[in-house]
């Protein structure tokens, strides 16, 4: 197993490779990229830094000895080079509240739930992952105004995959809602608080 750690401003990358070439690339706690490679690839994604959108750019390649390098691009421009990849481990998600959280949810504990997420959020309050499993909770529990708000908080923190908020069944009651369509629209950043009175 091989890991590295680069900070670039204000955003810190973990890039993690197993035995079978298979490279994460983990923002903010979350996976933003993953492909298997023998001789090096790219991973774009974006981030979102003080509400400004950056574009990186990993990439892996292999040098003379077959040691992992590593090249970072930020906006086009490099910041690292050659940075080479250490042994070691990934380490372990050690976020507990945010961890028993999801298991509370996924019982449908959901008060329960939402008291470990609150508290998961003290550790990191950037961890998309964790608004979004409030959202759920809320939308199970009827609560437009607070799922649409943990929802544009985990969009606004830079949730990867926004198609979840399509397709999850927890989030059905939220999108059947008469607000959801104009919330879709804006890009999951508005709202119109007008409709969720009632």
């Amino acid at each position: 197993m091989q890991y590295q750690k680069i900070t670039s401003e204000a955003t810190t990358i973990e890039f993690h490779n197993n035995w079978l070439g298979e490279e994460t690339v983990i923002v903010k706690g979350q996976v933003v990229s993953k492909k298997s490679s023998i001789l090096g690839t790219d991973h774009p994604f974006t981030v979102l830094e003080k509400g400004k959108k950056v574009k990186f750019v990993l990439t892996t390649k292999l040098n003379a000895n077959g040691e992992v390098l590593l090249d970072l691009r930020r906006n086009d421009k490099l910041v690292v080079s050659d940075l080479r990849v250490a042994y070691g481990f990934l380490p372990k998600n050690t976020n507990k509240a945010k961890q028993e959280g999801i298991q509370k949810l996924k019982a449908y504990q959901l008060n329960e739930a939402l008291e470990d997420f609150k508290k998961a959020l003290k550790e990191n309050d950037e961890d998309p992952e964790v608004y979004f499993h409030m959202a759920c909770a809320y939308s199970v529990l009827e609560k437009p105004l607070e799922g649409f708000e943990s929802l544009k908080k985990a969009v606004a923190n830079n949730l990867q995959n926004t198609e979840m908020i399509l397709n999850h069944d927890m989030l059905a009651f939220l999108r059947l809602h008469d607000a959801f369509e104009g919330f879709f629209e804006s890009g999951f950043k508005k709202y119109d608080k007008a409709l969720l009175k009632g």
